[in-house]
């Protein structure tokens, strides 16, 4: 999320735009329309930038911790692992690339994959379909409210990641009124959703 929110803040101020944590996160991620309602006049420019910006610095991003534990935990249980994302893949794949995380991924799907990104359901249903699975069987893991959304609409269990430090970043009292099944600080919780 740093690498993120700071890559934002430096291209909007290219494009003459102020913004904060809190805008980023109710207006820009995952919108692809935020920049342009914000004053942003060249989005293809702006995303170009932003692309430039982030993109080797993704290569840095660690997983946050217990995250590859868990998954493995899922795998070796029969499970299987969709990623939904509504960033650009290849933005995404960058960062998989760390710890082994893209060899316990069944589904990977971005905005490319999608006609209608979270909260909309529609690319959760879509992983579902390719990995054989039932709705009321999984778990929609995501770390905001769009996430939350989109997992309670497709008629998911919902957990969603909020440590202490992304208060920087979001409203924890926000946060919570999503309504998550589970909110967690760390990922060794999620033993308790998985049965």
């Amino acid at each position: 999320m740093p690498i993120l929110y700071e890559g934002y803040k430096k291209i909007f101020a290219r494009h003459g735009v102020e913004v904060t944590n809190e805008i980023i996160s109710r207006e820009v991620l995952g919108d692809w329309e935020g920049p342009s309602r914000l004053g942003v006049k060249d989005t293809e420019t702006f995303f170009a930038d932003f692309e430039k910006e982030v993109l080797e610095k993704l290569n840095e991003a660690k997983l946050n911790p217990g995250v590859l534990e868990i998954l493995k935990k899922i795998k070796e249980r029969g499970g299987k692992i969709g990623i939904v994302t509504a960033t650009k893949k290849r933005w995404a794949k960058v960062a998989l690339r760390n710890d082994g995380l893209r060899d316990l991924v069944d589904v990977f799907l971005g905005k490319e994959d999608v006609e209608f990104l979270k909260p909309n359901p529609e690319g959760l249903f879509k992983a579902l379909s390719f990995m054989g699975g039932k709705a009321d069987e999984s778990i929609m893991i995501g770390d905001n409210g769009k996430d939350v959304a989109a997992g309670k609409a497709a008629g998911m269990d919902t957990g969603m990641y909020f440590p202490k430090r992304y208060e920087d970043y979001y409203s924890r009292e926000t946060q919570l009124r999503f309504g998550a099944t589970m909110v967690f600080e760390d990922f060794s919780e999620l033993e308790k959703l998985l049965g």
